[in-house]
């Protein structure tokens, strides 16, 4: 973490144990506050949650850009903390038995157990020096929209607009979710850079949201456990191994249709529940960003 990113993060509102709602929750759940935002969160995982409003973190600072428009050699590589202003509230205790998260670099780990809700527009301006448009506002919304909705129906590679140097892969399970003043999709899925295993600590519930009005924009990420999901050091899984790893890139699609399967058939046990995880999504209230 530079010391550009530890500044802007020392100046967000983080509110650990706060923000609850005064309106009654369904039973079992609390209600959070963001800002003008609120869900209901299992009652055991709201006692643990931080609450944070962060600024916009562009690319580029201002002398940077200013360089890059004369020289190439200023480009630099974007990275998932590049994002919008947003309200973010994380959520440590739906963490799996035995998973850990660095709430201090949440906002740059794209399994960390929390929701994300940004100023859409500022999208435009997120891999800029914070000013200049990367491309227009208005057709970046309509882009994000129609990846948001395509994804259902097909793996679609900007579905999420969070920078990663990766591939979503193994994605599956998904569903269309309905909350207040918008809606979105959520699926199963593992960033790959090269060919690998379906591994614990990698699979997660990733869901991508709009308001209806474009200005907010969720992203919420879940880390995902279920038995029989192999770990950073096991070498095969569903009779696939790394070694020859020639072999496993050759057969990757192979493999990745048949974890996929698998994942499908063993959604029961994945945990935290996907119906947990859909419900407080659902329950999410953003109608416009204020």
């Amino acid at each position: 973490m530079n010391r550009r990113h530890w500044l802007q993060l020392s100046t967000s509102a983080a509110v650990p144990c706060a923000g609850r709602t005064a309106r009654s929750a369904p039973s079992g759940t609390a209600g959070l506050k963001a800002g003008p935002f609120s869900m209901d969160v299992p009652a055991e995982w709201a006692r643990s949650a931080v609450i944070e409003k962060a600024p916009l973190f562009p690319l580029y600072d201002a002398a940077e850009w200013k360089g890059l428009q004369t020289d190439p050699s200023f480009r630099k590589k974007p990275g998932y903390i590049c994002r919008p202003q947003h309200w973010a509230v994380r959520l440590p205790a739906a963490l799996p038995e035995g998973f850990s998260v660095d709430l201090k670099n949440a906002g740059d780990d794209a399994t960390a157990p929390q929701i994300l809700i940004h100023k859409a527009d500022e999208w435009a301006v997120a891999f800029t020096d914070g000013v200049h448009e990367k491309v227009k506002a208005a057709e970046l919304l309509r882009r994000m929209r129609a990846r948001m909705d395509d994804a259902l129906t097909r793996d679609e590679p900007g579905f999420t607009p969070g920078y990663m140097d990766a591939t979503l892969s193994f994605t599956c399970l998904k569903k269309r979710l309905e909350f207040t003043g918008g809606h979105g999709v959520r699926l199963a899925a593992q960033w790959t850079i090269e060919a690998d295993l379906l591994r614990k600590g990698e699979l997660h519930y990733l869901f991508v949201g709009m308001s209806q009005d474009n200005t907010c924009q969720i992203i919420a990420t879940f880390p995902l456990n279920l038995p029989g999901l192999p770990g950073a050091d096991d070498s095969s899984h569903l009779g696939r191994g790394m070694r020859p790893y020639e072999e496993m890139t050759k057969g990757f699609n192979s493999y990745e249709n048949t974890a996929r399967e698998w994942l499908e058939k063993n959604a029961a046990t994945i945990t935290p529940s996907l119906e947990t995880l859909d419900a407080m999504m659902s329950s999410l209230v953003a109608r416009t960003w204020e």
